[in-house]
């Protein structure tokens, strides 16, 4: 890429998470990343809750905390409204127990360096 390219991506392939708040994407400095949507799948016959983050994985970086019921799973887009990353800023996640629910993230990358 060259600086001022877009380019749409899969910014985090489908990743299993896990009880403790892991990085799932970490920007790159030379780029300006653009999440526009992310796909969160409870395989678990429980209802799991899937915390989000941004900008590190303390309390005060908690952005969401989506209720996910047994076997479903959810679109949250963000078209028209992206979370922008800059420098090297995360994305993270947690479940509140077991492994079962999977998060994959999509968006739009911009060369800026």
């Amino acid at each position: 890429m060259a600086t001022g390219d877009r380019t749409p991506t899969e910014i985090t392939p489908p990743t299993a998470l896990s009880t403790t708040a892991t990085a799932v994407y970490t920007n790159s400095a030379a780029n300006r990343g653009q999440l526009t949507g992310l796909w969160i799948c409870n395989t678990s016959s429980f209802q799991r809750i899937v915390t989000l983050y941004k900008n590190g994985t303390a309390a005060v970086n908690q952005i969401s905390a989506i209720t996910l019921p047994a076997g479903t799973s959810t679109l949250i887009d963000l078209s028209g409204k992206a979370l922008v990353f800059t420098g090297t800023q995360i994305l993270a996640a947690k479940q509140d127990a077991g492994t079962d629910c999977n998060i994959a993230a999509y968006g739009i990358l911009e060369q800026i360096a």
